[in-house]
């Protein structure tokens, strides 16, 4: 019976606790593309230090720029961003982003998502720059 015990608690260790730890070291990344393309939710591997700009890069095509002291994704999978119509922003588990996505970290378990919505900030950016 120790043994069985013992070989249950060997079997736990390496099993079940590598699994349950390794489920929370994700983050998922959420795309709505605002009826363009068929939204998606994927889950990428956590790891120290990566930002909401790196998970997004995980899953598909971007593309960014600086805008003065602003870091704009101006396109995700092709459907660009446009000052002053729609752009890309972005929240954290539900609440907006307060840092741009090249400087946000990110959390184990975060879920990220980014929306193609009405431009509500081209004020702060001059337009044609």
């Amino acid at each position: 019976m120790k043994r069985l015990n013992w070989i249950t608690g060997i079997f736990v260790f390496f099993v079940f606790l590598p699994i349950a730890f390794c489920a929370s070291q994700k983050v998922t990344v959420e795309v709505d593309y605002g009826g363009l393309h068929q939204n998606r939710k994927v889950e990428i591997q956590w790891k120290r230090g990566i930002t909401a700009l790196e998970a997004l890069q995980a899953v598909a095509k971007v593309e960014s720029e600086y805008k003065e002291e602003y870091f704009l994704v101006t396109s995700i999978d092709n459907v660009v961003g446009r000052v002053g119509d729609k752009v890309w922003y972005y929240d954290i588990n539900g609440k907006h982003a307060t840092s741009f996505a090249n400087k946000c970290i990110l959390k184990e378990g975060d879920h990220v998502k980014w929306k193609y919505a009405t431009d509500v900030c081209s004020r702060t950016i001059k337009k044609g720059e």
